[in-house]
């Protein structure tokens, strides 16, 4: 089935997965296609979570991108991206004269998240395709089976594991120990929980022992176990203090505080101003 959205900003050509799917099921599924075209000062944010991961590649032109921290970078034709729509906090701007993309959304279940986790343990990916005409045929793969009035579901699951696989085969090496990269991804994935507190439940996951591990950091990313842990909590706090309306004590709770004082007392003593201070200066950006 497919849907066209357009205003005077964008045009965007969706082609809606119609076939039966049952919540749970071990397959992968695609949900739609898009092909989206943005005008110059068009701008985005992804800051309505859902529950979809978003595989997408620059056709043309050129967008910028602002992160949560204040960073920003220039993505431009062949800039590939897997992104988890579940965690807000990016803003797109076009500022070429139009910017041209493909991409899809795939359904969340158990098998995409350890398929994903398995192929890149280091987090999803962004990086500029090395051959983007080989994502863009396996892109064109599912657009073509969503349009087919008889559309197969176990095709377009074939369809969607090929995009990914070609993700891994262009992803560039990370030059990251696998025990760093899997600690990492420990850290982003369960910090969220308050008592994500010692470094050994940490080192279980990287499958060394904790002084092996707290070499590792201090050797590759210049930082302590704990000061990761630490920094990701609080980029997710800046991030839902830019991007939700969220109050203190629920975003202390979201971010693994147990109480909002201790969340107030971290976030000042690096940061130089309070939670609500923050929230106010970076919404008047």
């Amino acid at each position: 089935m497919q849907k066209v959205w357009e205003s005077s900003q964008f045009k965007e050509i969706y082609h809606v997965n119609t076939t039966h799917y049952e919540p749970g099921t071990p397959s992968l599924r695609i949900q739609s296609f898009c092909h989206s075209v943005s005008y110059q000062s068009w701008i985005g944010k992804s800051d309505i979570p859902r529950s979809n991961i978003i595989v997408s590649m620059i056709l043309s032109g050129e967008q910028k991108v602002t992160r949560m921290d204040g960073s920003e970078k220039i993505e431009s034709k062949g800039y590939f991206t897997i992104l988890d729509l579940s965690a807000p906090g990016q803003k797109f701007e076009t500022i070429s004269p139009s910017a041209e993309r493909y991409f899809v959304l795939y359904e969340v279940n158990t098998l995409l998240k350890n398929l994903l986790k398995e192929m890149f343990p280091g987090g999803l990916p962004s990086f500029y395709a090395v051959d983007p005409e080989k994502f863009k045929q396996c892109f064109e793969l599912i657009r073509d089976e969503l349009s087919n009035n008889r559309a197969d579901d176990s095709r377009i699951g074939a369809y969607a594991y090929q995009l990914l696989h070609e993700a891994m085969i262009q992803f560039p090496e990370d030059p990251l120990p696998k025990p760093v990269l899997i600690a990492k991804n420990f850290i982003d994935s369960n910090f969220r929980d308050p008592k994500l507190m010692t470094r050994k439940e940490i080192a279980k996951a990287a499958c060394v022992s904790i002084s092996t591990l707290t070499n590792l950091f201090h050797q590759h990313l210049k930082t302590t176990i704990w000061q990761a842990i630490c920094d990701k909590r609080m980029e997710n706090v800046k991030q839902l203090l830019t991007y939700s309306n969220s109050s203190v004590e629920e975003i202390a709770r979201e971010c693994g505080f147990n109480y909002a004082y201790y969340l107030a007392r971290e976030f000042k003593k690096q940061f130089g101003m309070t939670p609500l201070e923050y929230r106010k200066q970076s919404r008047n950006l």
